[in-house]
């Protein structure tokens, strides 16, 4: 006996029909439902409304064992089923903005449905959406019915050539949830093992990132490719290499928002191959905004630390990377460089940094950007925080984190912007806040 819950698809387009045909393959009872009467006289006569390797002969399997059916009323499906996937399209307006009438329609004929039901019911969306749809959608549509229904959102990362290989064994698998207490309870059963569970916006994103950084490699390589062909590169060549390096490139090393690149070789690296590209007419427009956007999120730093409402900033970590002195194209000098501009009081603690020790271009980065280090700089932090309320900008782990506990603890309650997600921070600080979280 099939104890599996049965399931309809709303929406047979790639997503959906991929995502009905797998599941059924995994025992469930499918009903599909789109408003395209084509595409649903296909699924009941065993054939796939879509073009997918493989996919043709899966439905026509799933439908010889009566596991997969499809429909065009929203109420039946929803009268045979426990859990909704809404697949269905969300185009672009002609601004480029997403347009959501399709799901918006969808999520009002289930809630109809449900109303008449009076069921418990599970509703999974997988249509792309951005951070805050899901919230707003079931808000809207499914307030009446909160008793009733759990909401999640479930991204899908399908390749088209290889989609029911990628449903199968997904490189990826995450859940959205409303409320972090929120169970899973009810869909278990159609999740994969190692699915991670999340907020339904940090899953929303997660889909737009996902896709930002597959355009962006794309973008990237073409670009380098553009570069190697006017000198006379084969650059398919220099990217394989480039992709033998899965330590840093092919990596989540680079991949932690931050603090902004810098060092002696990013900056003036990514500037001198722009450059070059320049000089043979080359257009790169993702590498020349490259340095800009490193920019901007230096400037997005400065502002936490002018919305915190003090002019005493303590900058806890100077150099480039833990461990060292070096201070070329350290981020962290060109913010109390920044600050000391806007009339900041600014102190530094770095025990790696001092200046009697800094020699060649290292000293002379330092002394043109920060020509006053040395006033700047203090080795007792208890002294640096007494007196009143202060900023601390941590960028690096150079301080012990039972001496800081005891230094936040006092009556000034200081302010931590943690740049770098050093992890205990936040249990410590009486008021914190990370950079991008």
């Amino acid at each position: 006996m099939n104890n599996n819950p049965s399931i309809s698809v709303f929406g047979l387009g790639y997503v959906g029909s991929v995502t009905a045909a797998c599941l059924a393959k995994r025992g469930f009872q499918v009903v599909g439902c789109d408003i395209s009467q084509a595409k649903t006289d296909q699924i009941n006569s065993g054939v796939a409304p879509i073009s997918e390797p493989g996919l043709d002969e899966l439905i026509s399997q799933q439908h010889e064992v009566g596991r997969i059916h499809a429909t065009t009323d929203a109420a039946s499906a929803i009268k045979a089923s426990t859990i909704s996937f809404i697949c269905v399209g969300t185009p672009s307006t002609a601004s480029g903005a997403l347009d959501l009438r399709f799901v918006e329609g969808v999520s009002q004929q289930i809630a109809d449905a449900i109303k008449e039901k009076k069921e418990r019911h599970a509703i999974v969306f997988r249509s792309t959406m951005l951070p805050g749809s899901t919230r707003q959608l079931a808000e809207r549509f499914f307030s009446e019915v909160s008793h009733l229904v759990d909401v999640f959102f479930y991204p899908e990362f399908l390749r088209q050539g290889a989609a029911l290989a990628d449903f199968e064994d997904p490189s990826l698998s995450a859940i959205g949830v409303l409320e972090v207490s929120q169970k899973t309870d009810s869909i278990t059963g159609v999740l994969e093992k190692d699915t991670e569970v999340v907020l339904v916006e940090s899953a929303e994103l997660l889909k737009y990132s996902c896709n930002a950084f597959h355009a962006a490699k794309v973008a990237f390589a073409n670009e380098i490719g553009r570069i190697g062909k006017a000198v006379g590169l084969d650059s398919s060549k220099v990217m394989h290499l480039l992709c033998q390096d899965d330590r840093l490139n092919i990596s989540s090393y680079y991949l932690r928002p931050g603090t902004p690149f810098g060092g002696s070789c990013l900056p003036k690296d990514v500037s001198a191959l722009c450059q070059k590209a320049r000089s043979m007419g080359v257009a790169v427009p993702m590498l020349d905004s490259l340095l800009e956007s490193n920019q901007r999120h230096l400037e997005s730093l400065i502002e936490r630390v002018e919305f915190s409402k003090t002019r005493r900033v303590l900058l806890v970590g100077l150099a480039f990377k833990a461990g060292t002195d070096d201070l070329r194209g350290s981020a962290m000098l060109e913010l109390a460089a920044s600050l000391l501009l806007r009339d900041f009081d600014v102190k530094i603690f770095d025990p790696d940094v001092a200046p009697r020790n800094l020699v060649g271009a290292n000293q002379r980065f330092a002394a043109a950007k920060l020509p006053s280090l040395d006033s700047l700089l203090v080795s007792d932090l208890a002294v640096a925080l007494k007196g009143e309320r202060t900023t601390l900008v941590i960028s690096k782990p150079c301080v012990e984190i039972v001496e800081l506990k005891k230094l936040l603890g006092g009556d000034e309650e200081h302010h931590v912007i943690d740049v770098n997600g050093w992890a205990d921070l936040k249990s410590i600080a009486p008021s914190y806040e990370g950079l991008c979280w």
